[in-house]
């Protein structure tokens, strides 16, 4: 089964969502200080997806048109066997856009572009999970060695980001974040990439998480 959610921009439609191979239910809507849940009940998952604007103006004092972005908070609830997966990806692009890799220090993100507008998404890398699970920071402790610099388990599409989620124990938690930016096109600025570069930590304390 499959939840979705969708942002339009002017290179295409981003669509962000969860697959699995049991049935989703919606069990609540949380409200937070800047920005909004849904909470979903698997055979075998919780799982609240939040979705939110991006603090503006930047670190840099820069701005960007618009954007989004949607945390995927994953609880493991029983030991049912069961298959989940997330993605973000930007779909329906016409036929002149053009993507690029866009990684950085601690980012896994790709770059779409036309002539009049450039939009980014991108994601935590698995240096970044890898470090969460040296602290137990909503990623399991048993799992770090999976993950490192050269792997994590979001795997960069040409058009988005697709994670899939690992085999979890009963109480395990996860943290997935994906982070879309998008705005005129402009060679000497990069505001949309910086604003896909955002921490854990510095999300949950714009939108309120406590």
């Amino acid at each position: 089964m499959n939840m979705e959610q969708q942002f339009d921009t002017p290179l295409g439609i981003v669509k962000c969502g969860l697959n699995s191979n049991a049935i989703l239910s919606l069990v609540g809507i949380k409200k937070y200080e800047n920005g909004q849940s849904k909470i979903f009940k698997t055979i075998g998952y919780r799982v609240e997806i939040i979705s939110f604007k991006i603090r503006l103006p930047l670190y840099n004092g820069e701005n960007v048109a618009e954007s989004r972005g949607w945390i995927f908070r994953i609880e493991k609830i029983n030991s049912a066997d069961e298959m989940l997966e997330a993605y973000c990806m930007l779909s329906s692009h016409l036929g002149s856009t053009e993507f690029d890799s866009a990684t950085g220090e601690h980012l896994d993100a790709i770059q779409a572009d036309n002539s009049e507008w450039t939009l980014h998404i991108g994601t935590e890398d698995g240096e970044v999970l890898n470090a969460r699970a040296e602290n137990d920071d909503w990623f399991p402790p048993r799992l770090k060695n999976d993950v490192d610099f050269c792997q994590s388990i979001t795997e960069m599409k040409q058009n988005g980001l697709i994670t899939k989620i690992p085999h979890l124990n009963k109480g395990e938690k996860l943290y997935i974040q994906y982070l879309v930016a998008y705005d005129k096109k402009d060679e000497s600025k990069v505001n949309t990439w910086l604003a896909v570069d955002e921490s854990k930590r510095n999300l949950e304390n714009w939108i309120g998480l406590w």
